[in-house]
């Protein structure tokens, strides 16, 4: 039976043409490659996704062409408690506090807040940051490196006891090559934190788009995945890593935070690692 099947763009599985959500428009503003795009769902990996990808002039403009973080949220004396003690939490309840001595990884890190969660912590863990633009490198005293560029220019020998990335992956057109690169720079039982918008209250495949209209964190184009646990399953297995936490309960459903732990039975050897680039080829 011919089921016009073709490779999930998020997944790399061969599946049914994911499944229409809805139409969405560009809430940026600006001059972006389009105008509205298509929301998506696969059923192989329970992605909610845009159609078609971003392209890169789009995502040069929202990352490297505008300020990102110049709204008193980010400074508000609350706000900056509220999520020093979320990360808080998160380091000394999900098994995420690197040892004295170790160092920790915040990607697309913005103000650094899991940096700055892990400074009050300790002095002697080392926090290296990394983002595309400079906007919060001189403004994140408790980071000890502040990269500005991409993850693959960091120094390939450097390894980490934790790698974050909050409310960072939905901005990924190539989240599983980020997984992929991750894997590879965290020290054996490392692991990596990743929080982000999950979908909107009570939507299900079969409801509509509706409800996504008033979803709070539909940011378009800027978001181009909502992430699940089946995608971060299927993922972890492809990337030497496995998924060791899921919480999807934040927000009633809003938002998730996984934990994903380097494999012990993986294989982590250059072998291993190149079989494992090849197959994202």
């Amino acid at each position: 039976m011919n089921r016009d099947a073709r490779h999930c763009d998020l997944c790399q599985r061969e599946a049914p043409c994911p499944q229409s959500v809805g139409r969405v428009r560009n809430t940026h503003g600006g001059a972006f490659s389009q105008d509205d795009y298509d929301l998506v769902h696969c059923r192989e990996c329970d992605v909610v996704r845009l159609a078609p990808l971003p392209t890169d002039a789009d995502l040069d403009i929202l990352y490297r062409q505008n300020d990102q973080f110049d709204d008193d949220i980010y400074t508000d004396a609350s706000r900056v408690e509220s999520m020093l003690e979320y990360y808080g939490h998160c380091l000394d309840h999900l098994g995420l506090m690197p040892r004295d001595g170790e160092a920790s990884l915040e990607v697309g890190a913005g103000y650094a807040w899991v940096s700055r969660a892990i400074r009050q912590r300790t002095d002697a863990v080392r926090t290296v940051a990394q983002d595309v633009t400079e906007e919060c490198a001189n403004r994140t005293d408790w980071v000890d490196e502040y990269h500005v560029g991409s993850v693959d220019e960091l120094a390939a020998d450097q390894r980490f006891r934790l790698i974050s990335l909050t409310h960072v992956i939905e901005h990924l057109k190539h989240s599983a090559w980020m997984l992929l690169e991750l894997s590879e720079r965290l020290l054996p039982a490392g692991r990596i934190l990743v929080t982000a918008p999950h979908r909107p209250e009570g939507w299900t495949p079969d409801s509509g788009v509706d409800v996504w209209l008033e979803y709070s964190y539909l940011h378009v184009p800027a978001h181009i995945a909502y992430l699940s646990k089946a995608w971060f399953e299927i993922t972890a297995r492809r990337t030497g890593l496995r998924l060791v936490h899921w919480d999807a309960s934040s927000e009633n459903g809003q938002a998730f935070e996984a934990v994903l732990e380097l494999d012990s039975n993986a294989g982590q050897g250059w072998w291993a690692r190149r079989r494992r680039r090849r197959a994202f080829r």
